[in-house]
């Protein structure tokens, strides 16, 4: 008798279209909880950095007896200035860098002006990517930790003495978070509401509407509104893309406002969210507060800005400075005006 050997069992090619259709349902059920799970890694990240610089700048009044100004102004236009990031150097675990720079032996401007090696080192070392300084969301702009080509360094008189004249060698290391101007949009070292400007010198003390309901840094990204520098900025007497906006934000731009095309307030053209706040977290952007804590901004706070600068006085009697916002409120630090939930 012939007996011929069992046949061996598989699956048909019915069965296994219906486990690749499985497995591709089940992927895309996963796939969104992933996503969601890493961008609350993400997000958690860059809530620790802002929980660290703000412990820096306590550190750094501790020490100086005030908060770092947003950036200094030599009042020459295009000479490069130090910004708040790089006064806070030593208090991130970053003092031989600062040390390098020579932040505390003159401006920007006057370090790069040395000229020759020195020059280039100065250059060199303002291209150091500080991954503190980084949100972990944010898209970046070209992958390498370095500025958006619109926060270039060309035209600096610092740069161009070292011969750095196009953007390619003109880009700095990344920050994607700026502290806040206050309820203007100015330049110079013009006093503002906020908790840091040019040239500034606010304490504890002048945060008269507490700590915790005073914003200190907000984030900014990079791809859509330019995020800025931490090193600092070329050109303290600009108020658009080559200037302040490096360093710093403010109220008058509403949060994740798109960027672009420009807009322009009393006959200067503007730049929505690159020179106020976004980011790419879903639905709104984080702020460390003047307390230390850190805060997940909605998108659809309350949002009003009214031209009138808050005076704080407590008369008042038109309402005017009321009309402003729960978010205009937060970025001034001494208006006497409630909160409310935010």
């Amino acid at each position: 008798m012939n007996y011929s050997a069992p046949r061996a069992k598989a699956f048909t090619l019915v069965e296994l279209l219906v486990v690749i259709a499985i497995i591709g349902v089940l992927v895309s059920l996963l796939l969104p909880a992933v996503n969601s799970a890493r961008e609350s890694a993400r997000r958690m990240s860059c809530s620790n950095n802002m929980h660290n610089l703000a412990i820096a700048i306590h550190n750094y009044h501790d020490s100086m007896g005030r908060f770092p100004s947003a950036y200094f102004d030599s009042g020459v236009d295009f000479q490069e200035s130090w910004g708040w990031g790089a006064l806070i150097l030593p208090y991130i675990e970053q003092q031989p860098l600062h040390s390098q720079l020579g932040v505390l032996s003159g401006s920007f401007y006057s370090q790069l002006a040395q000229g020759g090696s020195r020059g280039k080192q100065v250059v060199s070392l303002a291209q150091t990517v500080l991954k503190i300084y980084m949100c972990p969301s944010d898209s970046g702009y070209n992958g390498n930790g370095l500025v958006h080509n619109n926060r270039n360094f060309t035209s600096g008189l610092g740069f161009a003495a070292n011969g750095y004249t196009t953007t390619a060698d003109c880009l700095v290391g990344v920050s994607n978070y700026m502290v806040t101007e206050g309820h203007r949009d100015i330049a110079s070292k013009t006093v503002n509401t906020g908790f840091a400007f040019g040239d500034s010198n606010i304490k504890f003390s002048h945060i008269i509407d507490g700590t915790s309901n005073t914003f200190m840094i907000g984030e900014r990204e990079t791809e859509q509104c330019r995020s800025g520098a931490w090193v600092g900025l070329k050109r303290p007497s600009g108020g658009n893309s080559a200037g302040v906006p490096y360093v710093l934000g403010h109220a008058r731009v509403k949060l994740n406002t798109p960027d672009g095309p420009a807009i322009t307030w009393n006959g200067d053209a503007h730049l929505g969210c690159g020179e106020g706040f976004s980011s790419f977290h879903v639905g709104g952007a984080q702020f460390a507060l003047c307390d230390g804590s850190v805060r997940f901004i909605n998108n659809g706070i309350n949002f009003f800005w009214y031209g009138a600068v808050p005076t704080g006085n407590g008369t008042e009697a038109d309402s005017k400075d009321n009309r402003n916002g729960t978010y205009q409120r937060l970025m001034t630090r001494y208006d006497r005006l409630p909160i409310g939930d935010f």
